[in-house]
């Protein structure tokens, strides 16, 4: 980059651009303008002008970051509240956002997750091991989920 110091113009601009591409949160594009070098006033300003022009929106972020998080990663709703909470997004926004995830998927997400532990052969075919609990409690899935759909884990009464 250039030794000149850039305008709020040229800052809005390319800040513009950074969001056109995907979609961001107030919370990356503060992190992208500390890492340029902006300054703290004009970073300020730039976040306003960028919700101003919808190159922001909380709602749609948290809508996209769920759908991703659910179609390519198979997070559970634990995990997918817990990053969205992280970039400082709005509770009603990310609650929204959590009511509007397709329960099928979900659920499908969560059986194809079972049925890849066990075919670990060190562990029995009908149950869940503590290891593969573990496992899905981490992805963020809530232990009456697992127990539901693993209807066979020794954690059944």
């Amino acid at each position: 980059m250039e030794n000149r110091e850039l305008s709020k113009a040229e800052w809005l601009d390319k800040a513009e651009a950074y969001c056109a591409r995907s979609e961001h949160c107030a919370a990356d594009v503060r992190r992208k303008l500390f890492e340029w070098g902006a300054p703290a006033d004009i970073a300020a300003f730039i976040e306003e002008k960028l919700y101003d022009n919808d190159f922001l929106n909380d709602a749609r972020f948290c809508r996209a970051y769920v759908h991703d998080k659910v179609e390519y990663q198979s997070w559970g709703r634990l995990k997918i509240q817990a990053g969205l909470r992280a970039l400082q997004l709005p509770e009603s926004e990310i609650r929204q956002a959590l009511a509007d995830i397709d329960e099928s998927k979900y659920i499908s997400n969560l059986r194809a997750l079972i049925a890849s532990r066990r075919t670990d052969s060190r562990t029995n075919r009908n149950s869940l091991d503590d290891k593969t609990l573990r496992f899905l409690l981490q992805r963020g899935f809530t232990f009456d989920e697992i127990n539901k759909e693993g209807a066979d884990t020794p954690y059944n009464d």
